[in-house]
């Protein structure tokens, strides 16, 4: 083999691996801008109701009065358990709570909890793990639609999915933990998400259940097999 022309430099291990990573990176923006893309799509396709980040004391309210119906109709409490007709922890406080109105009318919401450099996850706490890796996981829980808007395309659910993961993307996170039981799984499953377990089952919330780990970014061909390119 003839040496290699002046000035001609070899890439080396480093320079490929660089390579490689800008790459991958730039893969992942993609797959996240069309992420981004397709939840505003479904999103305004929820008319005629309305997704935001609750702001005020009178919807964190209402939206503690629909968890308490959930978990008072599917028995995974007692009105004596919750005298005062609210489901709430202390999580609630400091989460910031997504809803979906139908004029006066609180369709749907969500609680995404942003992690703390000394508080576990309520996800961590319930299944007593640590979700990985550390500081950059969103916990999402308390995913509600008021039984009117259910639908068998689910379309309410996936506009509050949608909102919720465009909130994370506003504090700067792309993967998410929950508590999911193995219906709850089916449903993300079949919306378009790659959910994985992260730690073994236990009876939590009347149920059989096991903390998830959900990579959006990750999910994004089946989210667009499923619900159409933005």
């Amino acid at each position: 083999m003839g040496a290699k022309p002046a000035g001609e430099k070899t890439m080396t291990a480093m320079d490929e691996n660089a390579a490689s990573q800008n790459v991958l990176e730039g893969q992942s923006q993609t797959a996240l801008a069309l992420a981004d893309s397709l939840a505003s799509r479904i999103v305004g396709g929820a008319a005629p109701i309305q997704f935001r980040v609750a702001q005020s004391n009178s919807e964190r309210q209402a939206v503690f009065r629909l968890r308490y119906q959930v978990v008072i109709e599917r028995g995974w409490a007692q009105p004596k358990d919750l005298p005062d007709g609210l489901e709430r922890d202390d999580y609630d406080a400091g989460a910031i709570h997504i809803v979906g109105w139908d004029g006066d009318v609180l369709a749907a919401t969500s609680r995404l909890v942003l992690p703390g450099s000394q508080s576990l996850l309520p996800t961590e706490q319930a299944f007593d793990i640590k979700v990985e890796p550390r500081g950059r996981v969103a916990d999402m829980s308390r995913q509600i639609v008021n039984r009117d808007y259910s639908s068998v395309r689910h379309l309410a659910f996936a506009a509050l999915l949608a909102k919720t993961w465009l909130e994370m993307r506003t504090h700067g996170f792309t993967l998410v933990c929950g508590d999911f039981s193995p219906a709850m799984t089916r449903l993300y499953r079949m919306v378009g998400f790659d959910v994985k377990q992260i730690g073994p089952s236990r009876k939590f919330w009347g149920e059989e259940r096991f903390p998830i780990l959900v990579d959006v970014a990750g999910s994004v061909a089946t989210l667009l097999a499923r619900w159409g390119n933005p």
